[in-house]
């Protein structure tokens, strides 16, 4: 039994609640469950989907639960018989856009949208107004390609081209760009309201690609791209910004080229930052690729980070506390990443003094500079001039059998509850791969 599950259906922000039941029976779904199934997402896709099996013939009650089986927000009765049954979960109601639809641009429907409503953009150029989404529980979703957003010249919200005042929104496949307003930090996105999940988006050549309020919540950025936004005008706008907030992940994603600022800025008390490529590359200008400016407790697992030769600052790579203690936790984990600083860099990775601990392990650092400045348990990491990457010229940094640190590395443990053993890699652009260890682990963000 399989079939796909609509994301607008799921809880983006706990994931491992997302779960189908099976009982026993038409029309129920009390009792025991015959037998439960995750709801995965298809690798490098916004779609999810279910498999089922092991079950023999017969009637059953098939359910989807988003809060780990409290409750079930859909089910569905299925007959099991001798051959594989598919039984899909779609979208509650479906708005479609584009130059033919009844809706001709997203703001169209504002008249119309409710909550669990899913809004689908044909592929195309929109250069409609600028839009204040204020329902919750929607999903904005460019179909057959993405959907191109432009700027107004004037955005009438003096904020962004989308804000997001509603809690539990979705945007996938839209592209944002030319955001600019007379404060100097207009933006692709605004986050005011709780828990947005973007995936499989791409923003540039706005002042901020994305600016986040404080106090929103959860916030899930997962195989996007981020190019060309950022000034330092006055004040600073950057790739992405995330403002101090329960918990911010970035994963699976290509931040590249930030102008002056930086590629990734969080505030937030809560850091998940994995298997995503972060670089200046030879013509970026950014200042710190990875800027934790208020500690909290952050993870920095499986990335490349390159800064390039043209940056804006030649200090550091990473930063972690530098503009004041302010988050409870004060634990940072920097965990095979494979670190590339072509600037002379005076530090890879500054630690502000107050921190806690920092734990520092299996990471490949390329080029000169002190690794880790500040305080800092730095486990089986190595530091080399000569890497030998599959093509470092073109920002390939998959190891070749001459790259030091194969084998070399030490088994990561658990950092408060989170494994720190990395297990996926970054696949350029904006994918993943399982990391499958052979011996023992390797040094870096890839294993050979």
């Amino acid at each position: 039994m399989n079939g796909a599950v609509d994301s607008s259906l799921l809880n983006r922000h706990q994931e491992t609640a997302n779960l189908m039941y099976v009982f026993s029976g038409f029309n129920t779904t009390t009792g025991t469950p015959v037998t439960t199934a995750p709801v995965m997402q298809n690798t490098g896709s916004c779609t999810f989907r279910y498999d089922i099996t092991g079950v023999p013939s017969g009637n059953y009650t098939v359910a989807l639960t988003k809060d780990g089986g409290a409750s079930f927000a859909r089910s569905a009765n299925v007959t099991v018989a001798s051959t594989a049954t598919v039984q899909h979960f779609a979208a509650a109601r479906v708005l479609q856009v584009g130059p033919t639809r009844t809706f001709t641009d997203p703001s169209d429907v504002l008249g119309t949208i409710r909550s669990g409503d899913v809004v689908e953009m044909d592929a195309g150029v929109y250069n409609g107004p600028a839009v204040i989404w204020s329902t919750s529980n929607i999903t904005l979703r460019g179909v057959n390609g993405r959907a191109h957003l432009v700027a107004p010249a004037d955005i009438s919200n003096q904020k962004a081209i989308w804000v997001t005042q509603g809690s539990n929104i979705a945007v996938e496949n839209i592209e944002f760009s030319d955001a600019s307003v007379p404060d100097l930090n207009g933006a692709g996105i605004r986050i005011e309201g709780r828990d947005l999940a973007i995936c499989g988006s791409y923003f540039h050549d706005n002042e901020n690609g994305i600016l986040g309020n404080a106090n929103v919540g959860n916030v899930l950025i997962e195989y996007s791209e981020f190019a060309r936004n950022g000034h330092c005008n006055g004040l600073c706008a950057h790739n992405m910004y995330i403002g101090n907030t329960d918990r911010f992940t970035l994963r699976y994603s290509y931040s590249h080229h930030a102008h002056i600022g930086h590629p990734v800025k969080s505030r937030a008390r809560e850091n998940y930052i994995l298997y995503n490529r972060i670089m200046d590359e030879a013509t970026g200008d950014s200042s710190y690729l990875i800027d934790l400016p208020n500690d909290g407790l952050s993870y920095v697992i499986g990335n490349l980070v390159q800064k390039g030769p043209l940056t804006d600052n030649p200090w550091t790579v990473i930063t972690y506390g530098e503009e004041g203690l302010s988050n409870a936790n004060k634990m940072l984990y920097v965990i095979n990443n494979t670190i590339v600083n072509e600037a002379g860099a005076s530090n890879f990775i500054d630690i502000a003094s107050g921190s806690s601990t920092a734990l520092v392990q299996n990471n490949l650092f390329v080029g000169g500079g002190t690794t880790a400045r500040g305080a800092a348990t730095s486990v089986t990491n190595v530091q080399t001039n000569s890497p030998n990457l599959a093509n470092i010229g073109a920002y390939d940094y998959r190891p070749t059998s001459l790259t030091p640190g194969i084998d070399q590395g030490t088994a990561p443990a658990v950092g408060g509850t989170f494994n720190l053993t990395p297990i996926y890699q970054y696949v350029h652009p904006i994918n993943r791969e399982p990391r499958v260890i052979r011996n023992t682990i390797d040094i870096g963000a890839y294993e050979f």
